[in-house]
């Protein structure tokens, strides 16, 4: 019998030693009265950690495995379908050109797994970074990264729905260490007429903490600049170099 890969995916959360129950995040949808009770619970809230797979499971397209064959196979530089001005180093995809790239392929629901690493700035630079990036889903909503080690959760901080949904938590650690995000994003749904009847949502564990619980998506964040005007069933992945150099590496996603 062939396994779906949602179906594998689950299977390897629940080998990893997550409860059964701990997975309505893949399906729960939140009425405006829960997500107030959450949002006004979420501070006092337990930290919930998960362990979650690291390694791609089957099913999962591999988007960046450490080789720049990756890079020119599965991204484009944004805005072009030329091949990504990123360089490749010991196994990290490195910005360069202060250029975004997007994936050739497109996507809908899905689990997106993502490593980073934000940049480390002398104390003598004048002008240092704040290993600014970002994640797009569909080219359209932006999971923020930044460097904001032990500050407060805000709208524009690490993890969060870039100018809307601040984390729960900030748990982002200190630049030049590996971090992860682990995204389950459900895309929007449109009626008959093309009307869009639910917007999209986004879980996000941040280095295995639960960060965004099943967030709705108010509108478009930015990331999409004057690429895209409307929602859509499916759009490319995004990630961000036009800001500062922060570095990636094990990029794989599971189409839902």
């Amino acid at each position: 019998m062939r396994t779906s890969p949602r179906r594998t995916l689950t299977l390897a959360l629940l080998g990893a030693g997550a409860a059964a129950g701990a997975l309505g995040f893949l399906t729960t949808r939140s009425t405006p009265a829960m997500a107030a009770q959450d949002s006004a619970s979420a501070a006092a809230a337990p930290s919930i950690v998960m362990p979650l797979p690291s390694r791609p499971p089957a099913g999962a397209v591999v988007l960046f495995g450490g080789k720049s064959e990756d890079l020119t196979a599965n991204w484009y530089k944004r805005y072009s379908k030329d091949a990504p001005a990123w360089t490749v180093d010991k196994g990290v995809a490195v910005p360069k050109e202060k250029s975004d790239i997007t994936t050739k392929q497109e996507f809908g629901d899905c689990y997106l797994h993502v490593e980073f690493r934000t940049p480390v700035y002398p104390a003598s630079d004048p002008n240092p970074g704040h290993g600014n990036s970002g994640v797009g889903l569909q080219g359209r909503y932006e999971i923020q990264i930044l460097s904001d080690a032990g500050k407060e959760p805000g709208k524009s901080g690490s993890a969060s729905l870039y100018s809307q949904k601040a984390s729960r938590v900030n748990v982002s650690k200190k630049p030049g260490e590996w971090q992860t995000y682990d995204i389950i994003f459900r895309a929007p749904r449109f009626d008959e007429s093309g009307a869009v009847v639910e917007k999209p949502r986004a879980t996000v564990f941040h280095n295995g903490v639960l960060v965004q619980n099943n967030e709705e998506f108010t509108g478009m964040t930015g990331i999409q600049y004057s690429e895209y005007k409307e929602m859509t069933k499916t759009g490319p992945i995004i990630l961000q170099g036009d800001h500062d150099p922060v570095q990636f590496r094990n990029i794989w996603v599971v189409p839902m």
